[in-house]
This record gives structure tokens, C-alpha cells and sequence, in this order.
């Protein structure tokens, strides 16, 4: 009997022992079936979230799809990050060949007190090994390929590799993978600045990420540290005495919403599409790109508050979007980028994507046109009453205050932005040509080839006028807008590297001229409101019945255009461009510019509001033949011509005596409405302030 008892044992120890052997060979083959290359991890890319930087690196946001992070070497994760990990969840980390017999066993013991499934006692290999290949199921059979698998990497890579590839995998709450990632969301530093006291809470957060988030509910983060701490003491990696003074250290919590693009989430909207074109979403999203835009991070922030801050401010008038845009002309460089007031609630981007009738911030592409078609800002313009056939029927422009100055200098009908003298002027000069002026410019949208051109009847976006006075603030030289300096691959490689191309496309002199004629309308015109005290120039925009307001401005290092209105198109309450816009352009041109030193536009040619060169004769045409006028002549202008090129025949389409000026200038009122955009130049009073206050904007 007990030797068939004897027999029985021996039997049953061969069969557990050929089948534990089975078991264990199946389940190494089964892992090199899962893992047919342990090696491999050597050159492991994780997915990795993007960075986008400023102009100075500092990061503005971050681009992930499922998982944010953000790979960096362990030469750049602090020692005390390392240990407080290695304290809190593998004490025997260095010493253990992938696993860890003594903590096994202590798991196992509390799953079958507790009657659970296997769960603990884990390395961070076979953490790191769960992470990468397998599922975070909690079996018998799952944990032995895992064991099988850590083996295999232990034996494969260096500790500081296993370290380094746990320290960048795995999840540390908040959608956030890896320390630096992490630590970016938590304490808005790099991971490599961390202290003792942040190493230790955000090495507890391992465990529990979403539990122990410092920022739900920092008093069990904080709990979490202490226990940290005392782990590192008692694995001798700090003393008592260091554990007591970084419990005690205050930390700061400071993490950002990254998911809508940080301080620029229009911006990063635009980049994010340009990218996805070139390299596809897969890559921008999990490629670890790095790209550095032409950003200035400080810029962008009072760009974006000053919007809000006016916008809100002046709700009751009907206000309820804004944009703003700002450009180095020098080289083309976007410097802010405020697409709304709100990316959460509407993801229209107003700086590109809304286009719309600029009123009289176009007219000076007009003017410039008149400049080089030789003539003077002295040149005489007729503000008077003038009607022309279009095949809606007959056109009468009209300035916004339906009054009339008679013959006025070109540099004064532009600062006090005259409708009538500058339409005259546009037929004078010819559509298409303003219209090619206004391209060379880099005024891209269609421009409709009538008059009502020259009082911005055509629709553009915010970003192209704005780039397009940037050619005026160059002395005539174009620069493309740039978005990206630069792009780096996960490995630092250079995808693309974008420079300034820059382009003469108008003469010196003329935009010398052109620039001092904008610099009166902020010291004497429309634009009063956008005087920053410093040489500065640029036109005041607004559309029929308020639907627009803009104003575009510049000085010789940053040019940058305003607009208000309704995305509805809806009027607003009296709000012209040398209102809202042009206080929103002064604030913020005043804090963009403080501390750098005061720059001058080149010495115009042509001095305003002096007499002709010598070389030049004056004659009164017609404005639509630059023949002599006679009495007859429905749009005398006095024009300046060179002595030898002056006309000399009189229009004979209207036949009469020599046309000779009133000596006076003359006011003639009327009631008719304007057909196409003007400019509201002079209001006397708009709607009350809340407080019942008047606003009581300048007349000249």
C-alpha cells in the first residue's frame, strides 16, 4: 500500500514537473512570439506629444492625441526623481534580474488573505514590459508572460535604459505620460528642474495618479509625498533631516489647459493645419515634433486680455468679437495672433478666415497709386457733388457727414478720410491700377474693379491688410507672413527652417511720402485715439451702418491691425475704427514697444501742406481724362504734373469756357444715403457709457 502511495507521489512530482516544464516552455515561446526582439527597445519611440514654442522658446503648448508626452534622456531627470521612483516601487530595483522573488511572495500571501487575483510586487521592468506589450488584465497567466518577458529585457538592456524607458511611459494622470510631460502639467517646469519636494509627489502619483492628483485634492498629494519620503529614507537615498525639509517646502500647482491651445489657440489652430498638410496628423499628434513659430509669448497675452478686456467692456454698444493681428515688417514675423474671444465657444478664426469690407483702411493703396503716378500730397482734390453711371444706376458717393469741403489737398482728404475726393482720385489714377498696387502690396482676395473700391467695397481678411501695411512700414518692401522658423524631428533633426524672402515692390520715395500722410491721421485725423507718442502711423476703417471697424497701424519695427464687429454681421452702435479699434491698437503698441528704442520713419520728399517743386505745374482737368477742365467738366480736379508733361488741350466732351474755382470753399448738405461703405470720420457723439457719461469723439 505505501508503495503504491510512493509510486502515486513520484508520479504526480514528474507530471507537475513536466508540466510546470511545459508550461514555462510555452510561455517563453508564447513571449517571443509576442516579442520576437527585446532589442528593439533600445531605439523604442513612444507616441509623443508635439511642442510648439515662441519666438524665444518658451513653450506655448502641447499637440498629443490619446497620450501627452514628451521624451527626454535620463541625464535629464533629477537624481531625486529617479530615487524617489525607485524607493517608492522597486527598492531592489538594481539588485533583481527583471523580477522580484521577495515581493512576489509578499503579494502573494495578501492576494490569498484577501482572496484576490495575483496583483503587486511588480518591477518597474515588468511595469514597463505591461506598458509596452501587454494588457493591464490582471491574470495568472498574463503575469507569467510578463515575468518571462522582464526577464528577457533585464538581461537585454542596461538598468539606466529600463529606467529611463519607465520614466518616459508611464501615466501620470491628467492625460499626461512620462515625468516631463507631467511635470510640465504640474509644475510648469521642465522635469530636469524639479526639486526634492515635487520629485517625491510626483513619483507618488505612480500608484494612483487620478487619486492622488495634486490638483483635485492636494491634501492627499501631499499625504502621498511624506510617505515617499520616508521610503527614500529608509532605502538611505536622503537623510531624516532632508525627508522634514522638503515636506515642508511649498509647491506650487500650476497646470494649464493645453487642449485649447494655451495663450494662442488660434494660432496653434492655423500651425496645427499647415503641419497636418506637410507631415499629417498622425505625426504632428504622436511624432514629438518640435516647432518653433515667430510668436512673442509676452505680446501675446496683452494682445489677447486687450480684446477681451474692450470687447466686454463695450458690450452695450452691440460689440461682440474682436481680432487683432501683429507683424515684424522687417521680416514678416507674426508677433500675436488673436483670432476671437473665445476658442472654447467658437473656433472661427476672424484674422483669417473672416473676410470683409475694410471701409477706408484701403484707401491708402489709392493714394499710394496717385504717388506714383506723380502726384504730390499738395495736389488739389475736389470734395464736391459728383455722380456716376454704374449699371445699378447712377452713383452718388458721399461723405459720412454729407457735407462738402470743395478743393482740398490729397494729404488732408486722406487724414480726414474724405470719401468723395478719394473716389474722384480713384478714377483719376484708374481701378486696375490701384488694384495692382493693392497686389504688390500682398492684398490677395478678389477686389471688385469699380469705384467703390476706393472705399474698401471689397472684401479682405485681417491677416493679408494688415501684412500688406507692413510693406509700408518696410519702405516698400515686402515680406511674406511667417508662422514657423523652424521644425525638429523627435530626434532634433531640421524638418524645415523657414527665412524672411524680402522684395521691393514699391519705390522709397513714394512710401516715405505715403507714411507721412498716415502719420497725420493719428496726430490730426480720424485716427487721434492711436496716438502712442512716439512716430507712428496708420488709417481708421469703418463700414456702412457699423457692421466694421478697423484700424491698421504702424511704426518702422511692428505693424499690427485691429478689428471689431458682430460674426452675424450685425451693426453696431456707433463704433468707428478711431474708436474701439484704434484704443485697442494704442494699448497694445504701447506695451509691445515699451523698452525698446524709438524708431523713425525715413524724411519725406514731399513736405505736407508746403508748395509744389518748382519743377511742377499745377492745371485744374477733368478727373477721368487729365484733360484741361472747362466749366463744363463734372469732376474738375487741380492736379500737379511735371512742367514738361503738363496737358495742354481742353476735354472736348464738354465743350465751354476755361473751368475756374470758387475762392471759397463750400458746404452742401444733403439727405441722401450712401449706397457702398464710408467712414464714419467725424461723430459728434455715440450711444452713453453705462455710467451715463458721453463719449464725444475728436472732429479733425
Amino acid at each position: 500500500m505505501l508503495n503504491k502511495i510512493k509510486k502515486f507521489v513520484i508520479f504526480i512530482g514528474i507530471f507537475l514537473t513536466l508540466f510546470l516544464i511545459g508550461l514555462l516552455t510555452g510561455i517563453t515561446i508564447y513571449s517571443f512570439i509576442k516579442v520576437p526582439n527585446v532589442e528593439s527597445l533600445e531605439n523604442y519611440a513612444p507616441p509623443e506629444a508635439t511642442q510648439i514654442f515662441d519666438r524665444n522658446g518658451k513653450l506655448i503648448t502641447t499637440l498629443y492625441d490619446s497620450e501627452n508626452r514628451i521624451v527626454v534622456p535620463l541625464k535629464d531627470i533629477p537624481k531625486s526623481l529617479q530615487d524617489a521612483v525607485i524607493a517608492v516601487e522597486d527598492s531592489r530595483f538594481y539588485s533583481e534580474i527583471g523580477f522580484d522573488p521577495i515581493g512576489i511572495i509578499r503579494a502573494f500571501i495578501a492576494d490569498v488573505t484577501h482572496r484576490k487575483e495575483i496583483e503587486g510586487g511588480s518591477t518597474l521592468t515588468q511595469q514597463l514590459v505591461k506598458n509596452i506589450y501587454l494588457t493591464p488584465q490582471q491574470t495568472i497567466m498574463r503575469k507569467l508572460v510578463e515575468l518571462v518577458i522582464a526577464i528577457r529585457v533585464d538581461l537585454t538592456l542596461s538598468k539606466a535604459k529600463i529606467l529611463e524607458l519607465y520614466l518616459n511611459e508611464i501615466y501620470l494622470g491628467h492625460g499626461t505620460n512620462g515625468v516631463e510631460a507631467a511635470s510640465k502639467y504640474y509644475f510648469n517646469k521642465d522635469v530636469k528642474d524639479l526639486n526634492l519636494a515635487e520629485s517625491a509627489m510626483l513619483a507618488g502619483l505612480i500608484s494612483a495618479p487620478e487619486y492622488y492628483s495634486p490638483v483635485r485634492n492636494f491634501k492627499l498629494a501631499k499625504e502621498r509625498q511624506k510617505i515617499v519620503l520616508n521610503r527614500m529614507v529608509d532605502v538611505g537615498f536622503i537623510t531624516k533631516a532632508q525627508a522634514v525639509e522638503a515636506y515642508n517646502q511649498p509647491i506650487k500647482i500650476a497646470h494649464s489647459n493645453s487642449k485649447w491651445g494655451g495663450i494662442a489657440p488660434y494660432f496653434v489652430d492655423h500651425i496645427l493645419q499647415e503641419m497636418a498638410k506637410k507631415y499629417g496628423y498622425n505625426e504632428v499628434y504622436t511624432g514629438g515634433l518640435k516647432i518653433y513659430t515667430t510668436l512673442d509669448y509676452n505680446m501675446q497675452e496683452e494682445a489677447d486680455k486687450l480684446v477681451k478686456e474692450y470687447v466686454k467692456k463695450y458690450k452695450y454698444l452691440h460689440v461682440s468679437e474682436g481680432a487683432l493681428v501683429a507683424i515684424d515688417p522687417q521680416n514678416g514675423e507674426i508677433r500675436a495672433y488673436v483670432g476671437g474671444t473665445s476658442y472654447e465657444k467658437s473656433q472661427f478664426d476672424r484674422v483669417i478666415m473672416a473676410e470683409r469690407q475694410p471701409g477706408s483702411a484701403f484707401k491708402p493703396f489709392v493714394y499710394l497709386t496717385a504717388l506714383e503716378e506723380g502726384m504730390s500730397p499738395n495736389t488739389m482734390l475736389s470734395d464736391t457733388p459728383v455722380t456716376y453711371p454704374t449699371p445699378e444706376g447712377p452713383w452718388s458717393p458721399q461723405n459720412y457727414d454729407r457735407t462738402f469741403m470743395g478743393n482740398i489737398p490729397m494729404w488732408e482728404a486722406l487724414m480726414l478720410s474724405r470719401n468723395v475726393p478719394s473716389v474722384k482720385l480713384l478714377a483719376m489714377v484708374g481701378v486696375e491700377n490701384a488694384i495692382k498696387t493693392a497686389r504688390k502690396a500682398g492684398i490677395k482676395s478678389h477686389l471688385n474693379a469699380n469705384l467703390a473700391l476706393a472705399l474698401g467695397a471689397s472684401d479682405v481678411n485681417l491677416l493679408e491688410i494688415t501684412s500688406a501695411y507692413g510693406v509700408f512700414a518696410n519702405r516698400g518692401i515686402r515680406v511674406e507672413p511667417i508662422f514657423v522658423t523652424k521644425v525638429l524631428d523627435r530626434n532634433g533633426k531640421v524638418l524645415e527652417e523657414n527665412k524672411p524672402i524680402p522684395q521691393r515692390v514699391f519705390d522709397e520715395k513714394y512710401i516715405s511720402v505715403l507714411d507721412n500722410m498716415l502719420t497725420n491721421v493719428i496726430l490730426h485725423g480720424t485716427g487721434m485715439a492711436a496716438n502712442i507718442g512716439r512716430p507712428a502711423a496708420g488709417k481708421t476703417g469703418t463700414t456702412d451702418d457699423f457692421r466694421n471697424a478697423w484700424f491698421i497701424g504702424f511704426t518702422p519695427n511692428l505693424v499690427c491691425g485691429v478689428w471689431v464687429g458682430n460674426d452675424d454681421n450685425s451693426p453696431m452702435d456707433g463704433v468707428v475704427g478711431g474708436f474701439i479699434p484704434a484704443e485697442i491698437w494704442a494699448s497694445f503698441m504701447k506695451s509691445a514697444l515699451a523698452g525698446t528704442p524709438v524708431a523713425y520713419f525715413p524724411k519725406s520728399s514731399e513736405p505736407i501742406g508746403g508748395p509744389s517743386s518748382g519743377n511742377e505745374v499745377s492745371v485744374w482737368v477733368c478727373g477721368d481724362s487729365d484733360k484741361l477742365a472747362t466749366d463744363r467738366c463734372p469732376n474738375p480736379v487741380l492736379k500737379s504734373f511735371p512742367k514738361d508733361k503738363a496737358p495742354t488741350e481742353y476735354d472736348n466732351r464738354y465743350p465751354g469756357s476755361p473751368y475756374v474755382p470758387k475762392e471759397k470753399k463750400t458746404k452742401v448738405n444733403t439727405n441722401e444715403k450712401p449706397q457702398v461703405s464710408g467712414e464714419n470720420n467725424h461723430p459728434t457723439t455715440i450711444p452713453k457709457h453705462e455710467n451715463n457719461s458721453i463719449i464725444v469723439l475728436p472732429q479733425r
